[in-house]
């Protein structure tokens, strides 16, 4: 069975690039890369599995996070990309998860 289409929302690559730009300056870039192995491998896990990771149904209809590391990856199944699953966010663990948006901006 194909894997569904996995998409990102614009605020999930900015999420992503906040994430990249914080590690490089505190870090170093070479743990930007080994960082982002690990966010490519998350992804892949959503991808080849949509109902993997813990549900978030109160923050949208089959909205699902998967931990990696430090980072809560938000996703769910969005009809207006023709049911591809979307990764919506991406925010350190710490963050107040209920407070942001998710869906407002998603690009079909």
């Amino acid at each position: 069975m194909k894997a569904p289409a996995l998409e990102f929302s614009s605020r999930a690559r900015r999420d992503l690039d906040e994430v990249r730009d914080w590690t490089i300056q505190n870090w170093s870039e070479g743990q930007w890369r080994a960082y982002y192995r690990g966010f490519a491998i998350a992804f892949r896990r959503i991808a080849a599995d949509p109902d993997c990771g813990r549900p978030r149904e109160p923050l949208g209809k089959g909205m699902r996070s998967l931990a990696y590391e430090k980072h809560l990856i938000f996703f769910a199944p969005v009809s207006d990309v023709g049911g591809a699953v979307v990764i919506l966010r991406i925010i350190h663990q710490r963050r107040n998860f209920t407070a942001l948006t998710y869906l407002d901006d998603l690009e079909g």
